[in-house]
This record gives C-alpha cells, structure tokens and sequence, in this order.
C-alpha cells in the first residue's frame, strides 16, 4: 500500500483569511457606531452654559423677594417649627433659586459636580457647606454662620 502526500499551495488558504479579516472589521465598525449611538450623550463635550443676567429694578425684586425668604427660614428655624437640617435645605434651595432666576442657569436641578462646573465660587461654597448639615446624622455646622453667608451672597450679587 502506497501513501503520498501531496503539499498545498502556498496561498490556497489565503482567501479564507482576508474574508476573516474583513468580517473582523465590518464587526469592530457595527460595534464603534452601534456604542457611539447607544452612549453617545455620555462622551460629548458639555454644552456651554448660556447666562441671561437679571439687570437693575428686576434683580433687586429677585434679591428682595429670597432675602425675604432667608427672613421666614431663618424665624421658623428660631420658633422651633423647623430642624436645623431643614433650615439648610431650605437654605439651599433658597441659593439655587436665586441663582437660577438672576443668571438663567437651571442650578436648582443641578448636583454638586455639575455646580463646581458653573463656575460660580460663592454658589459653590455655599453648597458645599449646605451639604454635610443636610444629609449627616450629626453635624458641627453654625447655622448662623451659614444664615449670614447666604444672606451676603444675595445682598452682594451682581
């Protein structure tokens, strides 16, 4: 009984591999727009922040009208109607309100990070103080201290 072998082209298995090639590629493309389409949102650059600043008679109504809510916050909190962690929530939703009606930007929806990004410092430390008082078990924070900032951020904002 007699066997041969017989050797195979050097390229006859060629075409296989460009095929697999190819269908490597078409996947890796589908998968590139069928992500970019999916998270998209996630990787595109953040909008730029369009600021519509409250001038004269109008912002003086807005700073009026918030430090008149300070006033009603900082008077239940003194009649004991209000927790010291509801005075700084309050507080902090008085700020953002504020802020949102004299500049436009919608920080009263916005977390800490996104806030940080306003580019607002005042607003910023504000918050950042609000933030332990209001949601910690037990805090060392002056309420009146923090009354008093707030109460300089509306009186001096411009």
């Amino acid at each position: 009984m007699r066997t041969s072998v017989e050797l195979q082209d050097t390229f006859s298995y060629s075409i296989i591999w460009i095929i697999l090639a190819l269908l490597l590629l078409a996947a890796v493309i589908f998968l590139q727009v069928f992500f970019r389409k999916k998270f998209g949102d996630r990787l595109k650059r953040p909008k730029k922040i369009k600021v519509k600043k409250a001038k004269g008679k109008n912002l003086a109504e807005i700073r009026y009208r918030y430090l008149g809510e300070m006033s009603r916050i900082e008077g239940e909190l003194r009649n004991g109607k209000i927790t010291i962690r509801k005075a700084y929530s309050s507080m902090s939703t008085c700020i953002r309100g504020f802020v949102y009606e004299a500049t436009g930007i919608p920080v009263d929806k916005y977390t800490l990070a996104e806030i940080r990004q306003v580019g607002i410092p005042a607003l910023t430390q504000l918050v950042e103080e609000y933030y332990e008082p209001e949601f910690a078990r037990f805090t060392y924070a002056d309420i009146n201290q923090s009354l008093y900032k707030t109460r300089k951020v509306l009186e001096l904002w411009q």
